[in-house]
């Protein structure tokens, strides 16, 4: 068994180093180099030694085979042509259209011909992915295998600028595509296949909407099938991600699990023979209607060697199932099938979360025995898969659900109920949809209340902790904690877990911990609306929110990233929408379950409300409800908000202000245009020199730079050709976030996102 888990954990290991960027050239020197010094430590056991060796050979092996299999993009990809405003392009449709966060209907596409002005047409191939509008799909019964022509433009997926962004580029690569494509037009053509597992898992959701209610039907279909099988609204997707609690809606472990125990208990009296052959059909069912997740198709490995154990005669204690031994086989099988899961969040959530039910749950029982059996077990089942999967949620999404460990046992009491109900009237609707729209009826009783506890549950006080996500070093800590405290007895002897954890919460939390730089400028990629956010001494400035959606997808990513629960300070250098629309978004955000007042300490703007947009009026009028101090600027007023920093307003409507931090002096300049900055060239408020300056990419004229002797500057988008040469030819530097992704300065240097990334 020694010798099978090492050889296992070669191969994930090989594949993990592959998918690392960093190590891209040289990983595989890792595996062979881990094998080696093992063979040497145990070269006084010959047999072990070669299991050694060979794990390092067997991680070259596995990071050859995910190099092999890595997608990329052919001589005929439709990427190649990217980009191109105008494109008619006919296709077949793999995936059902769902609705996005931006209001639009996305599914994914095989290229096949682009047609040309002149009717001819180019053989392409390659996978898209496609947006469109809901107008656009009107009356279309659009669905996988059909084959259809767009029209609209082609594009090339740009990747992360500023940290904690969606990474677009890298998500397109894990699914094997490299271009999108924004359709205007969707015209059905004549041919394709009309039958897959998707016309299932419609039957099935259709039927539960149809008793149900679009919401909670919808939910039913999710809370049954996972998420590939429902439309689940955006909101209640969050909440149920709020409290900890996103698994329910991805078909897992759990799900296979019970629906087993359902189906072996009502077979139990039939022929052995009978009953393995109902379950295996179940199995196989269910995983075709989930679409073949990863989480579904490890469960389901598991559970047919479960079920082999348990119901074989010939196999009745002749054999012992190891479950961690199962595990590895069936992540093994599964990455040498599809070696990319490798990357998949849901893959590796579902194997760490399952690890630590196996290795986590009977000691957790044993310390809570001073509490009935039933409730230690609904305790220490949520908490061992939490502290399992904790160091990939900092990791990844930089927060801790707070109150999951109670919101797992409180939901499964209507959870376990629902879900074995929710079966039973899928099996109808496969049958008839009209029995299963009846059967569903009912389980209204259930999903009322259950709906009701997940909101409310998601609006309480800090329900997510924000860590900031933690570098890959802190990540393997983590785990490499948990595995000494599992699998080495004199961890345990000397450690035990309060030691443990005491050394977790070191590794989560040290970093943080460590003084960092005591003043940190970041200018965000976010184009012509520039955004800054000053960081000194543990307090947080932000200049400009952006717009509604720049808000919720660029800068409250980026703050959660900082693992900030609040702003110190905030201001807004224009009233135009586009640049100050999101305020509303970013205090509903750091506000939730506690006072709006202590969301955002103080707010400062530079005044011309009666020129404000509606969408700045709004956040101001928010600003104003929560009491938060606010405060319009004047001309030579300056902000107290740091000992390190001296601010300073120069110019109002639009607000123009000097910096003094460190030594450097700053011109935040913004959006500010021509006629302002001839202003600025005769202001007496202005410094003789300025080292750093910031504003939006737009035009500069060149006696502004001159008279102040600028010696550096950051833009947020793309810069004129004059302003490039005039710092070229200085031989000063120019940083655009844009091109570089997020600026951030300190006392120790510059850095850019991208950099960080190389």
């Amino acid at each position: 068994m020694e010798r099978t888990y090492l050889l296992g954990l070669g191969w994930i290991l090989g594949l993990l180093v592959r998918a690392w960027p960093q190590a891209a050239g040289w990983g595989w020197g890792i595996p062979l180099g881990l094998g080696l010094a093992g063979s040497l430590l145990c070269r006084r056991q010959p047999r072990l030694a070669r299991t050694w060796l060979a794990m390092g050979l067997v991680g070259c092996l596995a990071w050859n085979y995910l190099g092999w299999r890595q997608p990329f993009p052919g001589p005929t990809d439709i990427s190649l042509l990217a980009p191109q405003q105008q494109m008619n392009l006919v296709g077949t449709v793999l995936s059902e259209p769902r609705p996005t966060r931006s209001e639009r209907r996305q599914f994914w596409l095989r290229a096949e011909q682009v047609l040309n002005a002149d009717s001819t047409a180019r053989q392409v191939s390659g996978k898209l992915y496609v947006t469109t509008g809901p107008e656009a799909l009107q009356d279309k019964d659009l669905h996988p295998n059909q084959r259809v022509r767009l029209t609209g433009s082609l594009y090339l997926p740009s990747p992360a600028l500023n940290p904690g962004s969606f990474d677009f580029q890298a998500y397109l690569q894990r699914q094997g595509a490299f271009a999108g494509f924004s359709a205007r037009e969707v015209i059905l053509q004549p041919g394709g296949r009309g039958w897959g597992g998707w016309v299932l898992r419609r039957r099935v959701r259709e039927a539960f909407v149809a008793g149900l209610g679009e919401r909670q039907g919808n939910l039913l279909a999710s809370l049954v099938l996972g998420s590939r099988a429902a439309q689940l609204d955006f909101d209640l997707q969050d909440a149920f991600r709020e409290i900890g609690m996103a698994h329910a809606l991805a078909a897992s472990g759990f799900h296979v699990s019970l629906l087993v125990g359902v189906v072996f208990v009502l077979t139990r009296r039939l022929a052995v023979r009978l009953q393995q052959g109902s379950i295996l059909a179940v199995l196989g069912l269910y995983t075709a209607l989930t679409g073949f997740s990863p989480s579904v198709l490890r469960a389901a490995l598991m559970g047919a060697a479960a079920m082999l154990v348990l119901t074989e005669p010939r196999l009745e204690g002749k054999v012992k199932l190891n479950p961690l031994g199962t595990l590895l086989v069936a992540a093994v099988l599964l990455l040498i099938y599809e070696p990319l899961w490798i990357t998949d969040l849901g893959f590796q959530l579902s194997f760490a979360a399952t690890l630590g039910l196996l290795v986590g749950t009977a000691p957790i029982v044993s310390r809570l025995d001073f509490l009935p059996p039933a409730v230690a077990t609904a305790l220490a089942v949520p908490l061992a898969a939490q502290i399992w999967t904790l160091p990939l949620q900092v990791a990844i999404f930089g927060r801790i659900p707070t109150y999951s460990l109670l919101a797992n046992p409180l939901l499964l009491i209507l959870l376990v109920p629902l879900l074995v109900a929710g079966f039973g009237v899928a099996f109808g609707a496969l049958l008839w949809p009209g029995l299963g729209s009846l059967l569903a009826r009912p389980l209204t009783f259930l999903i009322t209340p259950l709906i009701n506890w997940v909101n409310w549950m998601a609006s309480w006080p800090l329900s997510s902790y924000y860590t900031g996500r933690v570098s890959l070093l802190q990540c393997l800590l983590l785990y490499g904690a948990l595995v000494a405290l599992t699998f080495w007895p004199r961890w345990r002897q000397a450690f035990r877990w309060q030691g443990t954890a005491l050394i977790m919460a070191a590794i989560l939390l040290g970093p943080r911990m460590w003084p960092g730089p005591p003043v940190q400028i970041t200018a965000l990629a976010s184009g012509r609306i520039p955004i800054l956010a000053i960081q000194a001494e543990g307090r947080h400035l932000l200049l400009n929110s952006g717009d509604p959606r720049l808000a919720e997808r660029t800068v409250l990513p980026f703050l959660r990233q900082q693992g900030l629960h609040r702003l110190d300070g905030a201001v807004a250098m224009t009233s135009a929408g586009s640049a100050n629309g999101g305020w509303e978004i970013l205090l509903s955000a750091f506000s939730k379950g506690v006072r709006p007042a202590n969301a955002i300490g103080q707010f400062w703007d530079g005044g011309g409300a009666n020129a404000a947009s509606e969408s700045y009026l709004r956040s101001l009028s928010a600003v104003q409800a929560a009491q938060i101090p606010y405060q319009v600027l004047q001309p030579g007023d300056r902000m107290p908000f740091s000992e390190r920093l001296r601010l300073q307003a120069v110019y109002t409507n639009p607000l123009v202000l000097t910096l003094e931090a460190e030594g450097s002096h700053w011109l935040l300049l913004g959006s500010a245009g021509t006629h302002v900055q001839v202003e600025l060239t005769g202001s007496p408020l202005m410094p003789a020199q300025i080292d750093w300056l910031w504003w939006d990419g737009g035009s500069l004229i060149l006696d502004l730079l001159e008279r102040f002797q600028v010696q550096a500057g950051i833009s947020s988008g793309s810069v004129g050709e004059t302003v490039v040469t005039w710092f070229r030819q200085k031989q000063r530097p120019l940083y655009v976030a844009d091109r570089s992704g997020a600026v951030s300065w300190s006392r120790r240097g510059v850095q850019t996102l991208r950099s960080q990334l190389d």
